[in-house]
């Protein structure tokens, strides 16, 4: 094993194929984790999903484990981060004799930068470990191509934190919690409630990981009176007062609980529905929509009766 191999099995970022040895055969030789080299917190704080996606490697092909972080939210431009780690395959064999057109210190070691063979939008900076072992951390950017590395630099001294060498990372700031984050969409109209509201005392989640279409968290009430419309509610972290009401100017504000709401009728000139919105700060804020189908001048009466209930519920903006 060589001197970096050991290093990395003490700094817990290596494993060994499990089973049994045969008789004679040499011990399976250690492999760099390169989800190990991002922690959950470290993959939050580059705005990508906190575990990433392990590929095994065919170092037969010159394909080196893998492990993609996807991006926290859907994005054309930018992908993720794309970490590869080999303890067995130069750099200068994984990049086919390529000479680095690149070279800079990040995070406290020498990375260096290889022209791609995917042409411009790519951007990848590798540090050598040992003359048969290395990292590489690849980020594309095709929106703006000038800003492919940019990720990659941010990313850089976080992976090198966890590599021999490396300088230790600044602790990750915390963002913020927006005050809507830590909301439950449905327990904001409560089963008591509903009956005044001539929905179902039930309501069903809606958003990412809640229901199958996605999207940011929400709750929908299926109307017990055919003529109505669902009541649907959704939290919006992402998005202002503004964007939430589609940009239009609303109808009227209408006061409930102490707040604010501006209201919309006949939203994307609907005439059954009804939207209303209040806004949480620059960008976020809770929409709810509802409407009446038999009678247009009524499509607002289910929403306007449901804010003070929902408002009651809601934290300090």
């Amino acid at each position: 094993m060589t001197a970096v191999a050991a290093a990395l099995v003490l700094a817990g970022c290596t494993s060994t194929v499990a089973g049994s040895a045969r008789p004679g055969a040499a011990p399976a030789a250690p492999v760099l984790d390169p989800c190990a080299l991002l922690t959950p917190e470290q993959a939050t704080f580059l705005e990508l999903q906190p575990q990433g996606r392990l590929t095994p490697g065919k170092e037969d092909r010159r394909l080196p484990p893998s492990c993609r972080f996807s991006p926290a939210e859907a994005n054309d431009d930018r992908s993720g981060v794309d970490i590869v780690a080999s303890l067995s395959m130069s750099a200068a064999t994984y990049h086919a004799g390529a000479a680095h057109i690149e070279q800079v210190q990040l995070g406290g070691l020498t990375w260096n930068r290889y022209p791609s063979a995917f042409g411009d939008g790519f951007c990848n900076y590798a540090v050598v470990l040992s003359e048969q072992s290395f990292v590489e951390v690849t980020t594309t950017n095709f929106g703006d191509k000038s800003k492919a590395c940019d990720l990659a630099k941010r990313a850089a001294p976080l992976v090198a934190s966890h590599l021999p060498g490396g300088a230790p990372a600044s602790p990750v700031p915390q963002k913020p919690v927006a005050p809507l984050a830590t909301v439950e969409p449905c327990d904001l109209i409560t089963p008591e409630e509903s009956d005044q509201l001539q929905i179902n005392p039930q309501g069903a989640k809606t958003g990412d990981g809640r229901d199958a279409i996605g999207g940011e968290p929400g709750c929908q009430w299926e109307s017990t009176d055919s003529a109505l419309h669902p009541i649907y509610l959704k939290l919006s972290t992402k998005n202002s007062a503004a964007e939430l009401g589609d940009g239009g100017k609303p109808d009227e504000q209408i006061q409930a609980g102490g707040r604010t709401w501006d209201l919309y009728r006949t939203p994307n000139d609907d005439p059954d529905s009804c939207a209303a919105v209040l806004g949480f700060g620059p960008d976020s804020g809770v929409k709810v929509t509802g409407g009446n189908r038999a009678d247009h001048a009524k499509a607002c009466d289910q929403v306007l009766k449901a804010l003070p209930f929902i408002t009651a519920k809601l934290p300090p903006a």
